[in-house]
């Protein structure tokens, strides 16, 4: 991965170039998740490593770029968050090599990649992964090996801040004094959890927000959209490119949520108790997941239409997609009702994770909003 495939970030960029021959063996890379602190690590990693580096990065075409660029240089070590799965059971002592066939598939595919991704991706289930004693041992064991090409080795540790105690403790000395042109990058979107006398040996980049004009254009040409809802998106993400991915992704995929919300407020507000019926059969039979984000798209959507009501629309964060609806919606709706549905729709989504039959539970969500509205 070159610097210029990372959206934004022209700072960072310069400082980790003017580095040469001044480079720290250990260095943190804070972000919050979506800015591009793994692609950076990578990114500087391959910098350093290639033997026609220019000023401002790596050449890209040289055979140490090519195997960067796909993660399989042998130089190049991964440390994840991990734990066990059905076919990575306990007794295997899950480590990051385990996956790293998933791993590459992953950061190749997105190198914006977030933690819960990962998580689905390994299938880990409700589990959290975790970076235990079993994997420090092993990352003590590669880097105290010769380099394979005989230059630099390089450990990225994505997420150290879910590194136990113990496994904490036997890394330290390694990043105290590290072999001979071996360096250790970690990638932590917390790091006030990662224990200071680490993070003491640090020399610390923390990555800003992406420039939003950076990231609106990076957002017109993935997703194909006009520069004014590219930049809509991009101011409501916070600069993270992970975080705007996935509202242009919720945005279309709620077309099928509202209906069914229009359906059940037009239902409430005419008094048409079939059609609140009609609502809570065809909900029920969506599956969990989905009536989750039902859910959820409803208390995001009475969010901006309460604001809206208030006359502070610019404030919203309503997609321009949805301002008709906000806005016709703003004026039907009583400010009595917003507190009554949220505890509705914050008591639906408890009973949905209590595997409560959702007959009940939307039969009782539609009838009190037809009650209340």
């Amino acid at each position: 991965m070159q610097f210029a495939e990372i959206v934004g970030q022209k700072r960072i960029k310069e400082q980790l170039t003017s580095m040469e021959g001044r480079v720290s063996h250990a260095i943190l890379f804070s972000e919050e998740s979506g800015y591009g602190a793994l692609a950076m690590a990578i990114a500087f990693a391959q910098y350093l490593s290639c033997p026609s580096s220019s000023a401002g990065d790596s050449c890209g075409v040289c055979s140490v770029c090519n195997r960067f660029s796909k993660l399989i240089h042998p130089d190049l070590h991964f440390a994840m968050p991990v734990n066990t799965t059905k076919t990575v059971t306990a007794d295997k002592k899950p480590v990051s090599d385990h996956f790293i066939a998933q791993w590459r598939e992953s950061v190749l595919s997105d190198p914006y990649i977030t933690e819960q991704q990962w998580y689905d991706k390994i299938e880990v289930e409700n589990k959290s992964g975790m970076i235990g004693v079993n994997e420090a041992t092993l990352i003590v064991r590669k880097l105290s090996l010769r380099a394979f090409e005989g230059g630099r080795k390089f450990m990225i540790i994505w997420l150290p801040e879910r590194m136990n105690q113990e496994a904490a403790n036997r890394l330290l000395k390694l990043i105290e004094e590290p072999p001979q042109e071996t360096f250790i990058f970690l990638v932590s979107e917390s790091p006030e959890r990662i224990i200071t006398t680490i993070l003491s040996r640090c020399q610390i980049f923390s990555l800003p927000p992406v420039d939003k004009d950076d990231l609106g254009r990076e957002l017109m040409q993935e997703f194909d959209i006009d520069q004014t809802e590219a930049h809509f998106w991009a101011r409501i993400s916070g600069g993270s490119i992970s975080r705007a991915r996935q509202l242009i992704r919720d945005s279309e995929m709620s077309t099928n949520y509202d209906k069914s919300l229009t359906s059940l407020l037009e239902a409430c507000a005419s008094k048409d108790l079939k059609g609140v019926i009609t609502f809570w059969e065809e909900i029920s039979l969506i599956g969990r997941e989905n009536q989750k984000r039902f859910c959820e798209y409803t208390l995001e959507f009475l969010r901006r239409a309460l604001i809206t009501k208030m006359g502070a629309c610019e404030i919203s964060n309503t997609p321009i997609s949805h301002q008709k609806q906000t806005d016709y919606w703003s004026g039907r709706i009583n400010p009595s009702f917003y507190p009554k549905a949220y505890e509705l729709l914050n008591n639906a989504l408890h009973d949905i994770n209590r595997n409560v039959n959702p007959r009940y539970i939307f039969a009782d969500l539609g009838n009190r909003f037809f009650l209340s509205l």
